[in-house]
């Protein structure tokens, strides 16, 4: 019988080798494939917020093109080889167009226009709108993805040319006064009609501050507003000296009435009272304030003074007193 070797260390560690290989390849392969599905994963699920109008693009197939259907928000899977998910923000877009970098702007944005009698005015725009997600297709293949290129160019070119043909219906001095609200409503009024077929909503158009002129428009402009007040307070003088001089004969017209009235009704009065005086009447006063004393003094002709006394009354009373 023929004697097997025996195994020597060279010889069994070979075997154990390929034993505890075949586990890291297995689980080698299994962690490459979760890296490429979490790789797919995330390049075909598009989150698409509740702030956003998501749109698929199908970049190859029967449908090359844009969709006209727009996606709802929430997860979306797609293939990434030949579909693209395109957003744009359902949020308001406010923008400042100022001369002041400061305040928002890239440099000098502001607007410069000329009015009817050819003075050039400049200002400050803010700007809101907000994307229609209906039309949101037709925006896409017109302007693009990009919102920012869309606001400073198109939007902006708009806004821009309302200012310009709404101005020239105007004179300075009534864009720098009273006119001017009147003027921003025309303007916001064209830029509407112009961007809502369009897709865009507006939201917000006004301008930002006082326009700004030449120093000496805004001196000429002034100094007409003073000489224009000044006119006004002369003439509201002299329409006081007229009210007051009218209410002075107005006074002096009551007075006189009043006068009038009073001595008519006094005329009247004595009238009555002397229809009323008889002799009797007369005589009846005299004897109510008598306090029955004859005069001491008489008059230096020797003459009396003589008061005519009624009889006294006799009674049955008295005169039976008399009577033997």
């Amino acid at each position: 019988m023929e004697k097997l070797p025996t195994p020597t260390l060279s010889t069994a560690l070979p075997a154990r080798s390929a034993l505890t290989a075949a586990p890291v390849l297995r689980w080698s392969g299994l962690l490459l494939l979760v890296v490429v599905v979490v790789s797919v994963l995330s390049t075909s699920v598009h989150v698409i917020g509740p702030g956003q109008i998501g749109l698929k693009f199908n970049k190859a197939g029967s449908s090359r093109g844009l969709s006209q259907t727009n996606v709802v928000s929430g997860y979306v899977l797609v293939n990434p080889i030949t579909t693209e998910i395109v957003t744009y923000p359902r949020a308001q877009q406010s923008y400042s167009w100022t001369k002041n970098g400061n305040e928002g702007s890239q440099g000098d944005e502001s607007f410069t226009f000329n009015t009817a009698d050819q003075v050039t005015l400049n200002g400050d725009v803010n700007f809101g709108y907000q994307i229609a997600p209906a039309s949101a297709p037709d925006i896409y293949i017109r302007f693009g993805p990009d919102v920012s290129t869309i606001t400073h160019t198109y939007i902006r070119s708009v806004v821009r040319n309302a200012i310009t043909r709404q101005a020239s219906n105007y004179t300075a001095e009534q864009l720098l006064g009273k006119g001017r609200s009147t003027f921003e409503d025309a303007a916001e009024k064209e830029v509407v009609e112009e961007l809502t077929p369009s897709g865009f909503v507006v939201r917000n158009f006004s301008f930002i501050g006082e326009l700004r002129a030449p120093e000496a428009v805004v001196q000429s402009i002034n100094a007409k507003f003073s000489a224009q007040q000044a006119a006004i307070q002369a003439q509201n003088k002299v329409v006081q000296s007229r009210a007051e001089a009218e209410q002075e004969v107005a006074k002096a017209r009551g007075d006189a009435q009043a006068i009038l009235v009073r001595a008519q009704a006094q005329a009247q009065a004595n009238k009555v009272l002397a229809a009323s005086l008889t002799p009797e009447l007369v005589l009846n006063k005299q004897i109510e304030k008598w306090n029955g004393v004859l005069p001491t003094v008489s008059g230096g002709s020797g003459g009396g003074f003589l008061i005519n006394l009624p009889a006294a009354p006799t009674s049955a009373k008295a005169a039976g007193g008399n009577q033997p």
